[in-house]
């Protein structure tokens, strides 16, 4: 080793150091907001169709589904609109509702900046089924 690289390994050390720690930073706090994100479904997936099976109407189930999907989101630090809430079936006596909410978790996010990608996300989505009972009646 010459005299000229003295010192040189440290400096190396300390900017990839620092640049692999950024990384593994940014990883974890990734997979914290997909945690987030898939528990804000599954929550939102369950409470919507418990809201929809005790409606007495249509409108009033629309409604109803609205404001827990929104109380979700907001209970698990998303904006409202982050959830969209789809429901496959009809309301009627024995029939089964399945209900899917989605939301996409964006990948390229700096601290103070915001998103870098906006098309870059991971998609997150639950779907809960439910039975509505054989002797319920609608109104």
């Amino acid at each position: 080793m010459t005299r000229d690289e003295r010192g040189t390994a440290i400096v190396e050390l300390a900017v990839l150091g620092s640049l692999i720690f950024g990384l593994l930073v940014q990883a974890v706090v990734l997979f914290g907001t997909l945690h987030r994100a898939t528990l804000a479904t599954s929550a939102a997936a369950r409470e919507y169709g418990r809201a929809v099976m005790l409606a007495d109407s249509e409108a009033d189930a629309l409604a109803r589904g609205r404001l827990v999907v929104a109380q979700a989101a907001g209970n698990h630090g998303l904006e409202p609109e982050a959830l969209v809430a789809t429901v496959e079936g009809r309301r009627g006596r024995g029939e089964l509702l399945v209900v899917r909410v989605r939301t996409s978790v964006p990948i390229a996010r700096l601290p103070f900046v915001g998103e870098v990608w906006p098309s870059l996300g991971v998609p997150v989505e639950s779907t809960h089924a439910v039975q509505i009972d054989r002797y319920r009646g609608f109104g």
